[in-house]
């Protein structure tokens, strides 16, 4: 059973006496994350790279396969991969120690050739999920440039690799906020997100 009692303290701290959901005012964050030097050096780092891998594990897994999906198709000139097998997740899982499952996949996927235009962008809430951590480390040291998002700073990362820490209370909001990172990095590559008219009359067009 998830958490016991602080399962049960998060949930009635989310339900407020408004029943909305506390984002922890979550648009004063990107704010302020738009702003700080470290988003500046993630925007610059994914202008650079040609092909960009996103991990991160439960909720932020699905991040990165959501932001790998939408930035492919956004932006033209970029390819973007996220960890979507199960039968390569739990095969591994099985036959291999948890901390380096991302390891494997990296090593797996991402081409020796291509390093110096790789970027790796790890995911973590609490910043301490060793098998993000480990893979941050292994592709910089195959010549793969880095980059971390976290919920919290945990300070372990080695100074190479650069980290936007949002401080956030909660595991939604980084989840939401990370997401939202990266369609503002969409419009950062000099492309943009379409509206769903835009959508409508592009499809009646054709």
């Amino acid at each position: 059973m998830y958490g016991g009692s602080r399962y049960h303290r998060e949930c009635n701290t989310i339900l407020m006496d408004n029943h909305l959901i506390d984002f922890e005012n979550i648009e004063q964050k990107l704010k302020e994350a738009f702003a700080s030097p470290e988003y500046k050096s993630l925007a610059r780092k994914v202008n650079k790279a040609k092909r960009i891998f996103l991990i991160g594990n439960g909720g932020l897994h699905f991040v990165a396969c959501h932001a790998a999906t939408d930035m492919t198709r956004l932006i033209p000139d970029k390819s973007v991969y996220s960890f979507d097998s199960v039968g390569f997740i739990t095969s591994n899982a099985n036959d291999h120690p948890y901390d380096k499952l991302f390891i494997r996949w990296l090593d797996t996927i991402a081409q020796p050739e291509d390093a110096d235009e790789s970027l790796v962008i790890g995911m973590s809430c609490s910043g301490k999920s060793k098998n993000v951590l480990d893979a941050l480390v292994w592709a910089q040291e195959n010549g793969m440039d880095t980059f971390m998002i976290s919920g919290k700073s945990a300070g372990v990362l080695p100074e190479s690799v650069h980290e936007l820490a949002v401080n956030c209370q909660y595991f939604h909001t980084v989840e939401v906020m990370s997401l939202m990172l990266f369609y503002d990095l969409v419009h950062r590559t000099g492309n943009r997100c379409p509206s769903i008219d835009q959508e409508i009359r592009r499809k009646f067009d054709e």
